[in-house]
């Protein structure tokens, strides 16, 4: 078995994933990707331990992209309501000073 392997986030969910479906044994696992039986429960564990947070994270993305496109609609909102005002402003100021300046 190697020492000090680096392995990807990809390929120890694979692994872990493969031990969790019992697809093969465990010793079989371990010889093909040559990683330690121990290493192998660990993922196994973490991957349990830890699967749930993946949709957390999921909702808190789609929460805050939904709370973002508010925001913006409500900004988008204000810039159409002031750009209504400013047009009646300019049309009054115009129409009460008898000047076609549109500055």
């Amino acid at each position: 078995m190697s020492k000090n392997k680096k392995w990807s986030s990809a390929m120890k969910f694979e692994i872990a994933l493969q031990a969790l479906k019992n697809d093969a044994p465990l010793n079989e696992i371990c010889k093909k990707y040559e990683v330690a039986p121990g290493q192998v429960h660990a993922w196994k564990k973490q991957l349990t331990d830890q699967g749930s947070q993946i949709f957390n994270r999921v909702d808190k993305t789609a929460k805050l992209l939904t709370e973002h496109e508010e925001k913006t609609r409500a900004l988008y909102e204000k810039v159409g309501e002031l750009t209504v005002e400013r047009d009646y402003l300019k049309k009054c100021w115009s129409k009460l000073h008898g000047s076609s300046d549109n500055n």
